[in-house]
């Protein structure tokens, strides 16, 4: 979907589960945080006829960047789900302290914290009850559909939610990885103008430091469905103990998204 205040909203419909079976165009969206959308932008959001949108941000998040802009009929659902804590990074950018930001982001450190958060999407119940609740809403069919579901950037939270949905529906594992990588296509502009900018304010004197926070890897979607097994045995046990989707709700699920 081409919008002008958000980057990385797209439609979820078209996957392929392993059974042949079609995730339902317009049922599903996520995205990044939709609190720059221009007139144009509510326009074009207006015709998806959304319900719900549910807000992985945290409250500080809001406060800095400003609330979603809903179209007419559709109703807002707070979860905040911790996830990175970016506050701490961004204190550490505009210190202009290289040296600081070598010994905090280097020798792979920056690439461990992103290890540690997607573990944590997991092993977390704070972050599985938000997860959970958003996968209620969607398998509640007809009272919550269409939803679109985001965090800031759409990459991380909103990637892992994608994640759990498309596995969950029976998507194959290849396609949710390739669905999880597609923001980095999507910001790899804007992040090569940050670096430069960076470089040029002299904020940073290495602003590849930040490589590891700002694109997704598949170590990092590894990481948590690692998490799963090793916390819960099995994807079916972590939807059903971890998030609180047993087989009815599972079906649920599938019967209002699939074709």
């Amino acid at each position: 979907m081409q919008l002008e205040g958000a980057v990385n909203v797209r439609d979820l419909g078209g996957h392929r589960t392993a059974d042949g079976r079609r995730l339902a165009v317009g049922r599903v969206f996520r995205g990044d945080s939709l609190h720059r959308l221009t007139a144009a932008d509510m326009a074009t959001v207006s015709n998806i006829g959304l319900r719900t949108i549910v807000d992985f941000r945290l409250p500080g998040e809001v406060l800095v960047n400003g609330e979603d802009r809903l179209p007419p009929g559709a109703t807002l659902v707070s979860l905040p789900v911790p996830g990175a804590d970016v506050g701490a990074f961004y204190d550490l950018i505009t210190s202009g302290d290289h040296e600081r930001q070598r010994a905090e982001l280097g020798q792979g450190r920056a690439t461990e914290f992103m290890l540690r958060v997607h573990r944590g999407f997991v092993a977390d119940q704070r972050q599985r009850d938000g997860f959970g609740i958003a996968l209620r809403m969607m398998a509640d069919g007809a009272h919550g559909l269409p939803l679109l579901f985001h965090c800031t950037s759409g990459k991380d939270r909103t990637g892992w939610m994608t994640a759990i949905l498309l596995t969950a529906l029976g998507v194959p594992y290849a396609a949710v990885l390739e669905d999880y990588l597609r923001s980095n296509a999507i910001y790899q502009a804007r992040y090569f103008k940050l670096g430069n900018d960076l470089t040029k304010t002299g904020m940073m004197r290495e602003p590849g430091l930040l490589r590891p926070i700002l694109e997704l890897n598949a170590g990092y979607l590894e990481a948590a469905f690692d998490e799963v097994g090793h916390r819960f045995g099995t994807f079916s046990q972590f939807m059903n103990r971890g998030l609180g989707m047993g087989p009815q709700s599972v079906d649920q699920l599938r019967a209002a998204l699939l074709d």
